[in-house]
């Protein structure tokens, strides 16, 4: 029941902040012309991941990496593509042994496309070089894994199993839906900091290599189904690099405020002048 209660609240978040999206996309086109690059940014990141499947008690943690597009399209709102890869890997930890009875790795690649809600944009005003600038996001979008399960040291007392070999493998592609927030730190006008964190759904139960288990093993007996769909976590920090100007400008109440931050990085640097010691003719 919990894994479909999580599944409908990423459903219902991705169909509320559609609604917005729709309303703001209408606001933010009806007045300005469409140019692809104004408001374009990319942030390259790395961090972590953290898996939570049917084999998984410890070692849950893993390394993720990936490359964010991001667009305004209106003063409040953005979409984005997101691609992230990594490693997922975790142990089932024996409750008599107290050892792994198994463990999985699995190198997954990630596609997904969504959209960035910015609060602060909303209640406070638009002002571009706000310094620590909240968002949430949603996304849905499609992850590619490639899992092997290996069968652990608390394993020897079953029959057919090897200890450190591989138990089973299996790959596939898998619709995910995800949702979460990020903060962005600005530090120049085309470079800001970023960190962020999504949960993420994907509709396999299949990540972890694990989806049945047997009473026995060899010869199979008695086939149990585990509980549906797997879940993950990641938390990247990364860079962003503005592309295009944004086509908004400030609210007025924020026009000093931007002048006094970004006129070091627009006023030319000073050049020592030499006299003039030419004497005129």
């Amino acid at each position: 029941m919990y894994r479909y209660n999580k599944k409908l609240a990423l459903l219902l978040a991705l169909w509320s902040i559609s609604l917005i999206g729709y309303g703001q996309l209408r606001r933010g086109y009806s007045t300005l012309p469409f140019d692809i690059w104004a408001g374009m940014s990319v942030t390259p990141k790395a961090g972590v991941n953290m898996f939570f499947g049917d084999l998984v008690d410890e070692s849950r943690t893993s390394y993720s990496f990936g490359l964010n597009a991001n667009r305004e399209v209106s003063r409040v709102l953005s979409v984005r593509l997101n691609f992230m890869g990594g490693e997922m890997k975790g142990e089932q930890i024996s409750p008599t042994l107290n050892t792994p009875y198994a463990s999985f790795e699995n190198f997954y690649g990630e596609f997904t496309a969504g959209v960035t809600y910015r609060p602060l944009n909303h209640f406070l005003g638009y002002f571009k070089e706000r310094s620590f600038q909240p968002y949430l996001l949603a996304q849905v979008g499609g992850v590619y894994f490639s899992a092997t399960e290996f069968w652990g040291p608390a394993s020897a007392g079953t029959s057919g199993s090897v200890p450190g070999e591989v138990w089973r493998e299996t790959s596939g592609l898998t619709p995910v839906v995800g949702m979460g927030g990020g903060l962005s730190y600005w530090i120049a006008p085309l470079l800001s900091a970023n960190i962020e964190i999504s949960g993420n759904l994907p509709f396999s139960d299949k990540l972890d290599g694990h989806d049945v288990w047997y009473t026995s093993w060899e010869p199979r007996q008695d086939v149990h189904e585990t509980d549906p769909y797997d879940f993950y976590y990641t938390a990247t920090v990364g860079v962003t690099l503005l592309i295009g100007e944004s086509q908004y400008r400030n609210d007025a109440k924020y026009n000093r405020a931007s002048y006094l931050k970004t006129r070091k990085f627009l006023q030319p640097k000073s050049r020592n002048r030499q006299p003039n010691n030419r004497r005129r003719r």
